[in-house]
């Protein structure tokens, strides 16, 4: 169920921000947990953008789920259609919100490192500024009506459905190290598949 928009108001005036992105369901592993989007939208698609302000909603997708999100959304909600001509990215839309010197704040859990640097720059350009917080604002208007984390155990995918064993995988990630000369490689959380696939296990744990 989505919840009505107007409730990010309270946060938002606690936290002077005047907009909040809303990072894409499939940013993170999808659980019920962690599916802010579809709570604040009613959006159940696997990759959509949300981004809310004091006085408006956005939503961006891409063309699998024009459909779907044109009858999921309520009359609150803009649809950003990716790739169509004379329409913004959701990049854009957010700079238009930040319009006179206003802040954007988004989760820096669930944004990379290069895609926050690009946002900042884009929102600069429209006079605003893009800034990190410490509790994600989604969260707090979910409250205790929010999934709790899943606990079960970690299950570990077969040889015979991996393919290689997790050593044979980390000793090909070392090779490649050694080729390119580099102590180490960091894999963000954020890019999860990569976690998946390195220690054997399923998009459900």
């Amino acid at each position: 169920m989505a919840v009505a928009v107007s409730y990010l108001s309270p946060p938002f005036r606690s936290k002077s921000h005047h907009a909040k992105l809303v990072r894409p369901s499939h940013f993170r592993s999808l659980n019920i947990y962690n599916l802010r989007a579809e709570f604040i939208s009613g959006f159940t698609g696997s990759a959509g953008c949300a981004i809310v302000s004091m006085t408006k909603a956005a939503l961006s997708t891409d063309g699998r789920y024009f459909n779907q999100a044109a009858k999921q959304l309520d009359s609150n909600w803009l649809l950003l259609k990716r790739g169509f001509e004379n329409m913004p990215t959701w990049q854009e839309w957010t700079a238009e919100q930040a319009e006179g010197g206003k802040v954007v704040g988004v989760d820096p859990s669930l944004i990379t490192a290069s895609d926050a640097r690009s946002l900042s720059e884009t929102i600069k350009k429209s006079g605003g500024s893009l800034q990190g917080v410490q509790e994600n604002l989604v969260d707090l208007v979910w409250g205790k009506d929010r999934p709790s984390r899943p606990c079960e155990k970690v299950a570990i995918h077969p040889i015979e459905f991996a393919g290689k064993s997790f050593e044979d995988k980390v000793n090909g990630l070392r090779k490649e190290l050694q080729k390119k000369k580099s102590a180490g490689f960091i894999i963000f959380h954020t890019v999860y598949i990569d976690l998946l696939f390195l220690h054997q296990l399923p998009q459900a744990s």
